[in-house]
């Protein structure tokens, strides 16, 4: 091979290099510019510590992790602003207990959304709660119904969507 040849191959391995770097440079620079406006912008609303975009299964997720959430619908609307087309996954501080409590819910929530009996899912849930001595705030819009179950320091935040929106994904621990 002649000393042009590798002279041009040389040139053009340090000029694919380069533009490599600042690619990955500038995927990193945005990354970390949406995660630091997401941080700033989830910090104004209560009961959230941080937010960011992470990737699960391919697919981009907004982890939100909580701490003693008031008004889960009020601050679902808000997550869902931050969020954009990506879906929300709540991070909480449940229990075994409180887990235990809301997969007994489940029955009574989805009996609720299925036949429209909503005032007696609603009592259910209650006398529910308040055998375990848990707190139940429960809410409904057209998009969900939203459970929150504080027992003390403990908390678990479900949004369970009405089929198609596709906006939550069920909460996990921290």
């Amino acid at each position: 091979m002649s000393m042009m040849k590798q002279r041009i191959l040389r040139i053009s391995f340090v000029g694919i290099l380069a533009f490599g770097l600042l690619l990955g440079g500038q995927i990193l620079y945005r990354t970390n510019w949406v995660n630091g406006q997401l941080a700033q912008n989830s910090r104004q609303i209560s009961g959230v510590i941080s937010a960011q975009i992470t990737a699960e299964n391919g697919q981009k997720v907004l982890e939100v992790t909580t701490n003693h959430v008031q008004n889960l619908e009020k601050v679902g609307q808000q997550l869902e602003t931050l969020a954009g087309e990506n879906p929300i996954r709540l991070k909480d501080q449940r229990t075994p207990e409180l887990e235990r409590l809301m997969a007994k819910m489940e029955f009574p929530l989805q009996e609720g959304i299925t036949q429209g009996n909503f005032t007696q899912m609603e009592e259910t849930l209650q006398q529910q709660a308040t055998q375990a001595r848990v707190d139940l705030e429960l809410s409904m819009n057209s998009e969900g119904i939203y459970v929150n179950l504080t027992q003390g320091q403990a908390q678990l935040l479900e949004v369970i969507e009405r089929p198609g929106q596709g906006k939550f994904l069920p909460s996990r621990s921290q």
